[in-house]
């Protein structure tokens, strides 16, 4: 069992997953191991993205990292901005995998719970709902193979 998405896709994903009205206690186990697997996914890219932030990052007398005025963001060094953005761009292109480790059949089943769920999507919901559904249909469609 692999579920691949991009890093860019992660923040879409759990907001999604999380917020789905579900009934069953089963259906929200799956969920919930599922929703781990994409939160253990978002701390690795959180910790990878303060590490370019710390690489290229304008900081105090103190060595930490100085925030923007707009308050939204860390301030980035006069002349490191293009390498900054170019290795943000390439790290939230990064494909990740989830993989089901012990859970791999709980993960595996919420697949179910998504093909099955009739709750409202629309927009940014919707794109999610159907890239999640080509992964989990991706590996449906590996196992019958295998």
């Amino acid at each position: 069992m692999k579920i691949i998405l991009r890093n860019r896709e992660l923040s879409a994903a759990l907001s999604f997953v999380g917020n789905m009205n579900l009934e069953a206690a089963s259906a929200s186990r799956h969920r919930s191991k599922f929703k781990n697997a994409l939160i253990d996914a978002i701390d690795g890219l959180k910790e990878a993205e303060s590490e370019i932030y710390d690489k290229y990052g304008e900081k105090d007398e103190n060595g930490k990292l100085i925030i923007n005025d707009a308050r939204t963001d860390y301030k980035i060094r006069d002349g490191a901005k293009t390498d900054f953005y170019q290795e943000m761009a390439e790290l939230l292109n990064e494909e990740v995998i989830i993989e089901g480790g012990i859970y791999i059949r709980n993960i595996s089943r919420f697949g179910q719970v998504l093909a099955e769920y009739n709750g409202v999507i629309s927009g940014k919901e919707a794109d999610i709902y159907d890239r999640l559904m080509d992964e989990f249909e991706k590996e449906e469609n590996q196992d019958v193979k295998d």
